[in-house]
């Protein structure tokens, strides 16, 4: 991630998955390999099997229409059917295709991961070279975030996510595991934050953070409606919110009073035994968190 660097470590258990550890270590971008290096040996995990989970912006998420091309050249004609929308040269472009069979009612999805491959030989030499990490998967937050949701009881119907991060944001759909949508806006939990006064006369939220909320509230009353009109032709069943990295009172019952779908934060206690108290840690922490999660189910 852009302002630091979090790793998870997961085992399973007769009882389910359990949280070994979780650090999460602010820092620039060029102190993250030495916080990762750092990490690795104060923890003892080099060896152990690695999921590099690529940061928010460095790489290009897109739904498209799947070329009728076989298999083996599918990359390459996505490369160019795509190339206009890519912020570094095609050429650069390492692309995998993704399809969701069942997202859709029965209709497959298809989507574009593209990522430079310029800016991924680095990270690949400090998780594998410098850190001594397994490197198994590289993969993106929207998909290892969909993957969590499928053991939701109503995620037949669909489940949304709402992530706010400093600066931005995401709402996300997943169905019966698979990616519906994904939405990037750019309200971030910073500027909900700053604009909080404090509580008064049992008035949680002042004008300011209204206002602010109530743009939230269209961003992500705009993703639940494509999802409804484009993709399934039914709502979701339930609006989940990712850990957050400050306190924002009175979100959940806004998010409530204005929504539909019921809204709350995602329980992670039931994905996931021993986590730390500390909410803060699981927010900085939550996409690592679920990429762990996905490797364990993929290899259990």
């Amino acid at each position: 991630m852009a302002d630091g660097v979090a790793l998870a470590c997961v085992e399973q258990t007769p009882a389910g998955a359990r949280l070994c550890w979780l650090e999460a270590l602010a820092g620039p971008p060029e102190q993250q390999g030495a916080l990762l290096c750092a990490c690795v040996e104060r923890r003892q995990a080099a060896g152990l099997p690695t999921v590099l989970l690529l940061a928010r912006g460095s790489y290009n998420l897109i739904q498209t229409e799947r070329p009728e091309v076989p298999d083996n050249e599918l990359s390459e004609a996505l490369r160019w059917q795509l190339r206009d929308l890519f912020d570094f040269p095609a050429e650069q472009a390492i692309i995998e295709a993704v399809t969701f069979d069942q997202a859709a009612a029965g209709q497959p999805l298809t989507f574009a991961v593209a990522a430079s491959s310029a800016r991924l030989r680095p990270l690949v030499a400090q998780v594998r070279d410098q850190a001594g990490l397994d490197l198994r998967v590289i993969d993106i937050p929207e998909l290892v975030l969909r993957e969590l949701l499928r053991d939701e009881q109503s995620s037949q119907r669909g489940v949304a996510l709402l992530c706010l991060w400093p600066g931005s944001g995401l709402v996300l759909v997943s169905r019966a595991g698979e990616l519906c949508m994904a939405r990037r806006f750019n309200i971030g939990l910073d500027e909900l934050t700053a604009l909080a006064e404090p509580v008064t006369d049992g008035i949680e939220i002042s004008a300011a953070q209204q206002e602010m909320l109530d743009a939230l509230v269209l961003e992500v009353q705009r993703s639940l409606d494509y999802y409804e009109s484009h993709i399934t032709r039914q709502p979701v069943s339930r609006v989940l919110v990712a850990p957050l990295r400050q306190p924002l009172p009175g979100l959940i019952d806004y998010l409530n009073s204005y929504l539909t779908p019921e809204t709350l934060f995602i329980p992670l206690q039931s994905y996931l035994a021993d986590l730390p108290e500390d909410e803060a840690l699981c927010a900085f922490g939550f996409t690592a968190l679920a990429a762990a999660l996905r490797a364990l189910r993929e290899t259990s």
